[in-house]
This record gives structure tokens, C-alpha cells and sequence, in this order.
């Protein structure tokens, strides 16, 4: 697809807004919570320190269309079990539920320096002013499998299945048992290639906008009453899901990774685009950047923007953005506004499970709401493209 033809269908998904079927960009994004990692890239947790070290605009050059994975590479797939010292390979999955729930899961496949082809899921369940359910269990090679005919991945009691663009999550041990079922309202995207200049890791977004509903109950170990209690609803929610590939150690290639995405949802609120937006900056230990926009349609198009233009306010809560793909620039600020969740992991680890996890224990995640305001220019056309959190 050319970038013109691209072009025309994202402006035709603007001027028939209202044609399409409802949608409520809710806004997430780690502004001040950064991916600091010392050999391997984290399941379950995103960022690892509260930082505002931005004092001069960032930028990265050159322009492409967003790629389409097909739908069979956007099923949950067998891992690929490289042999790499620092391989790693996961699936992630995060929700923002109506009631304010967030859930959020990964399911890890690793070479750790004590247990090669090891397995890992961490899970989390945020209730607005409790502290999170931990949801955790590791296995060696013997104690995880996969299955092609289902596609399903199983580690312990939890299971991940589903091709596109439909899912399911099954997270149950003594803490609590958490179903989602979830499904894309997005074709799957690559974000970063395998054979990226940077050496980072392969990443696709399966799941770049999903709808998910579920329902959770407390396990023993939290007080409740396990498989005999009685299951409380979640209702529906709006997230993303990931599938990413490492086969380098990151203190070489990866030294931050924040992100910023627009969910979809149910409702568009009266002056909110339909247009959604996703921002990835990833730093190297050299200073480089890559900074990558997508712009999601809803007839399946997407825009890409690798000439984007980062310049964070002095406390790090509000980023101004700039970006240009050919004669097609956006322009205007993400800023956050609650924060939704704070999790380190070596909180939640005992002794042996750190010696197993390695540098996996020392990392920590932030998690914001945001709202976002940009302007999408082109030939003289402006399209506001907003959201809230």
C-alpha cells in the first residue's frame, strides 16, 4: 500500500466519523517510568525507574507505512526456543476494565542463567485503591507446553490461546483465578523488525486495540474461597496485546522503552477521534533513538511516523510531540494524569526466586493514565485527534 493511499483512507476514516462503529480512545502511557534492564527484557513488568532526565528535544529520521502481519503470525505461536544465552521471548497482555480493574498478564518463555527454556507467568489485578493481587508461577521446561492445535500455551494452571483476533487469558493459582477474553478491533502491526538497526527486540502488536470482558474470584491465599466462590465480574475493558522476541543481552541495545497507547472502547465522547494513536520511544546506550507513531484507523489502515520529535516538560508528566511521515505531520502534547498502577516485582519474589529471575527481580513498572491533544495536517487539511484517560 502507498503512503498517498494510506493518506486517503486515514482522511476518509476522519470526515465519516461518524459512520463508524464507537470508539473511546482511553489514553495509557509510562512518561516517567522507564525500562532500565540489565541482561534480559521483563514478563510482567514494563518500566523500571521514575525518570526526568529529558532536558533537550529527541529524534529519530526516516518515514514508512505501518505493516500488516497476517492473521496466522498474530496467533499465540509456539516459541521459537532459540538457543541464546539471553533469549527471551513473551506474550503481554494489559486491560483497563470500566470499574477502574486493571489486569494485566505475560507469559515468558527464557534462557535464565540457572534454567534454560525456563517458564514464567506474572499477572497482575489492580483495584482502584487496593494494592494489586499478584497472580505468579515459574516452570522448568517439563512444566510448560504448547499446543498447535489450539493454538494454547500453558504454564502451570495458566493458559494463553487464541488466533487472531480472538483470545483468551486464563490466570488461576492459590491467589486468585482471572479469565479474559479479548479481541482485536485492529489488524495486528510489526513495530520493530528483527533485523532493526539497534539490535532491539522483535516486536508485533497483536492485539494493538482490543475489547475485553472477564471475571476474577479470590483464592485461598488471599482470603476467599477459591474454585467453590462465587466469581465477580469485570466487565468490559479496553487494552493491547504484545508478542515480543529478544535474543540480545540489553545492556548493549536497550536502555529505555517508554510507551504511550490509545485503547479502544466503547464510546466516542463528543470531540474524541476515531483515529488512534500509538507512541514507542526506545533509547539505546549510546543515545540513539528510535521513536515510532502509528496512527490506527478503523477501516485498517495505519500510519507510521519514524520523524518524530519528542521534547519532555521539566517534571516529565507531559511530553510535546511532533512528527512528520512525507507531507502528513501531527503536532501536540501526551500528558498524564492519574497514575494507575506501581508494581516491583523483587517485592513479590522470595529468596530463590530472585537467584532464578536474575536481573528479571529488579524490575519495576509505572503505570498512567493520560489524555492526549494532537493536530494531523495535511495539504492544508487539520484533523484534531483527542482522548481522555
Amino acid at each position: 500500500m502507498t503512503l498517498k493511499t494510506t493518506l486517503s483512507s486515514v482522511r476518509k476514516s476522519v470526515h465519516f466519523l461518524s459512520g463508524f462503529p464507537a470508539i473511546h480512545c482511553l489514553a495509557r502511557y509510562i512518561v516517567r517510568s522507564i525500562l532500565i534492564v540489565r541482561s534480559i527484557l521483563a514478563p510482567a513488568v514494563m518500566a523500571a525507574l521514575c525518570s526526568y532526565s529529558f532536558n533537550a528535544p529527541v529524534s529519530a529520521t526516516s518515514a514508512a507505512t505501518a505493516i500488516r502481519l497476517a492473521p496466522s503470525a498474530a496467533s499465540i505461536e509456539a516459541p521459537k526456543l532459540y538457543k541464546d544465552p539471553d533469549y527471551n521471548e513473551y506474550w503481554e497482555q494489559q486491560f483497563l476494565f470500566d470499574n477502574g480493574i486493571m489486569v494485566t498478564s505475560q507469559f515468558l518463555i527464557a534462557n535464565f542463567p540457572f534454567s534454560k527454556r525456563h517458564s514464567l507467568m506474572v499477572a497482575t489485578l489492580k483495584q482502584p485503591g487496593s494494592d494489586a493481587i499478584i497472580v505468579k508461577n515459574g516452570r522448568k521446561k517439563s512444566g510448560w507446553n504448547f499446543d498447535p492445535a489450539q493454538p494454547r500455551l500453558s504454564i502451570f494452571q495458566h493458559q494463553l490461546s487464541g488466533t487472531h483476533p480472538n483470545y483468551y487469558a486464563k490466570l488461576h493459582n492459590t491467589a486468585a483465578e482471572v479469565d479474559v477474553h479479548y479481541s482485536s478491533t485492529s489488524d495486528a502491526i510489526e513495530l520493530v523488525s528483527a533485523q532493526n538497526k539497534l539490535g532491539l527486540p522483535e516486536i508485533s502488536i497483536l492485539a494493538p486495540t482490543a475489547i475485553a470482558t472477564g471475571r476474577w474470584r479470590p483464592g485461598p491465599e488471599i482470603g476467599g474461597a477459591g474454585p467453590a466462590g462465587k466469581w465477580n465480574d469485570l466487565g468490559r475493558g479496553s487494552g493491547y496485546a504484545l508478542h515480543v522476541i529478544q535474543r540480545k543481552n540489553l545492556n548493549n541495545v536497550l536502555r529505555r522503552w517508554s510507551r504511550f497507547t490509545a485503547l479502544a472502547d466503547k464510546d466516542t465522547k463528543q470531540g474524541e477521534s476515531a483515529l488512534k494513536p500509538i507512541l514507542h520511544r526506545f533509547e539505546a546506550p549510546s543515545g540513539e533513538i528510535l521513536a515510532i507513531l502509528i496512527l490506527l484507523s478503523p477501516d485498517g489502515t495505519s500510519l507510521r511516523f519514524e520523524d518524530v520529535e519528542i521534547t519532555p516538560s521539566e517534571n516529565g508528566a507531559k511530553w510535546t510531540v511532533s512528527a512528520t511521515s512525507g507531507d502528513v505531520n501531527v503536532h501536540g502534547t501526551i500528558e498524564a494524569t492519574v497514575n494507575v498502577e506501581d508494581f516491583i516485582l523483587s517485592d513479590h519474589l522470595n529468596t530463590l526466586e530472585k537467584m532464578v529471575a536474575g536481573s528479571l527481580a529488579d524490575i519495576a513498572r509505572h503505570r498512567f493514565a493520560a489524555k492526549y491533544s494532537l493536530t494531523l495536517s495535511k495539504a492544508g487539511t487539520i484533523t484534531q485527534l483527542t482522548g481522555r484517560a
